[in-house]
Order: structure tokens, then C-alpha cells, then sequence
């Protein structure tokens, strides 16, 4: 039996080779440990028992069968909070988290469901703005395998999270709201996923039509139906290249609202907004 250390790099060399993500050697060690990364290094020097051993080798051969290793796990970590996930939903992305952080810059004294939230999926959205603000949020998923994730999500964190069954804003076509949020479907049909995405990842929340633009369109039109005369806030979740065509469908539906394009860390258009009353600021408005 090798050391913890040795395990580590060869593990990661394996993956590697197999043109998977060598960090996920590291993140599932973690897991099988139940430590943190100070506790792995503690443990460097140490042997795995059988049993850590013989665990740590099942989700190795997963990883290298191109499974995500949030998968591996069965959570995902958001915004310093962990989700479960699985094939049914997916996995929350760091750039959502910066999604979460402007919105929370925008809102003040929000109410009980004055905010929906849709595409709930993992429920990684509706269940930290319910957290962070401490109000009831609404959402709305297609996918009743997802809405059950998320439900589970919700139970476990302690979020307060109404959950309709249904398309875009249809199921809450009758409700009056001031906050849209949503990080919609946005793949081009035609573009080019890692296998790790197509294969573990649900194409209904993936694939948006032939642009990328369906749900955004959808979700524009119907907001009419549901947002209040003193609605404040639309925030979307975009592409790489999106930004301007989101930008030019919200001006066009609400030409009194202030609209722009928010970059992610990595200077990439991320967010597409809309705001009725207030300033918005972000890392660059276009």
C-alpha cells in the first residue's frame, strides 16, 4: 500500500493521460477522507485503510469514465453552501455565484415572493437569494425530476422556496412579481460540448434552439403578464456572445427601463439586466 502523498500523483497522472480533470483526484480524496484540504495534507504521509481504498479506486474508474466528480460526490458547492446533484440537473457553475452577487446588490426591503426564479434546477438560485435575503422565493422548472432535487436542496439548507411545474412563467401566469431572475437554457443546437457535459448533464437545460435565444424570448414575452407596474429588476444569466441580442430583446419589450451587459471575472458578457427604477452596477455596462 502506497503512501497518501504517491496515491495522490499517480491518481493524478492517470486521469490526466485519460484527458480528464486531474483536480478531481484531489477533490474526491477529500470526500473519501471526510477532511478538509488541511486535513489531506496532514495526512500525506499516511496509508488508506482497505475500505478508503477500495472507494477511493470506485470513483477513480468513474472519473476516468468522464463522470463529473460532483457526480462522484453526489454535491456540488454554491455560494459556500453544498447542493446535491445529479443527472437530473445541473451542476451550479462559479459564474452563477457572481449572478447571486449582483442581484443581492440591487434588491431592498424585497417581500414573501416578489422574486421567481426560472429554471430552478438544482434550486442553487431561488434557494441562496431565499437564503441571503430571508423572503419566500418562487420558481418554476420544467422538469419534475429536477424540482424534487431542488426540493430536497430547499429541505436540507432551510430555504423557503414555493416550486411550480411547468414551462417559462406559465404556471405563475396569474401571480404578480417585481424580480425575474433566470439562468435559462442558452446552447446553440449546433455547438460543441466536452462529452463530460453532453453525456452527464441534462440537455433540456443545456440546449436553447438554433441561437441559443428560445427561452430568452419566451421568458421576455411572458414577463408582461406577471410582473407588477413597479416591477424593478430582470437579470439573465447569458452566453459568451449573447449579450447584445438579450440586451436589444429587453430593450425592445421594456424601452423605459435601463438595460446593460455585465462581464464575469474573466471578461466574458455573463449577464444581461434590466432595471425599472435605480441604478445598477456591475464590473462594465455596455
Amino acid at each position: 500500500m502506497m503512501r497518501i502523498a504517491a496515491l495522490l500523483k499517480q491518481t493524478e497522472e492517470r486521469l490526466d493521460e485519460a484527458g480528464r480533470d486531474r483536480a478531481a483526484a484531489e477533490w474526491w480524496l477529500i470526500h473519501v477522507l471526510q477532511v478538509d484540504r488541511t486535513g489531506l495534507l496532514v495526512r500525506l504521509s499516511d496509508e488508506l485503510s482497505s475500505d478508503e481504498a477500495a472507494r477511493f479506486e470506485a470513483g477513480i474508474e468513474r472519473l476516468l469514465m468522464g463522470e463529473p466528480v460532483q457526480h462522484v460526490i453526489g454535491h456540488a458547492p454554491f455560494y459556500g453552501r453544498s447542493f446535491e446533484v445529479n443527472r437530473d440537473v445541473l451542476i451550479p457553475r462559479p459564474e452563477t455565484e457572481e449572478l447571486i452577487d449582483w442581484v443581492l446588490g440591487q434588491l431592498r426591503h424585497v417581500k414573501d415572493d416578489e422574486i421567481v426564479d426560472v429554471g430552478t434546477g438544482s434550486g442553487a438560485i431561488a434557494i441562496t437569494l431565499s437564503l441571503e435575503l430571508g423572503v419566500r422565493v418562487q420558481t418554476v422548472d420544467i422538469s419534475r425530476e429536477a424540482i424534487e432535487v431542488a426540493k430536497r436542496n430547499a429541505a436540507a439548507l432551510g430555504a423557503t422556496v414555493q416550486f411550480y411545474e411547468g414551462d417559462g412563467l406559465a404556471p405563475i401566469a396569474d401571480h404578480s412579481i417585481r424580480v425575474l431572475v433566470s439562468n435559462p437554457p442558452y446552447i446553440e443546437a449546433d455547438e460543441l460540448l466536452d462529452e463530460t457535459v453532453v453525456g452527464y448533464e441534462p440537455h433540456l437545460a443545456l440546449f436553447g434552439g438554433k441561437d441559443g435565444l428560445d427561452m430568452y424570448r419566451q421568458l421576455i414575452a411572458e414577463s408582461v403578464r406577471v410582473l407588477r407596474a413597479d416591477w424593478h429588476l430582470i437579470a439573465f444569466e447569458i452566453g459568451y456572445n449573447q449579450g447584445q441580442d438579450v440586451k436589444s430583446l429587453l430593450s425592445e419589450r421594456y424601452p423605459e427601463a435601463e438595460t446593460g451587459i455585465l462581464k464575469d471575472i474573466n471578461g466574458k458578457d455573463r449577464i444581461v439586466y434590466a432595471v425599472r427604477e435605480g441604478i445598477a452596477y456591475g464590473n462594465e455596462m455596455d
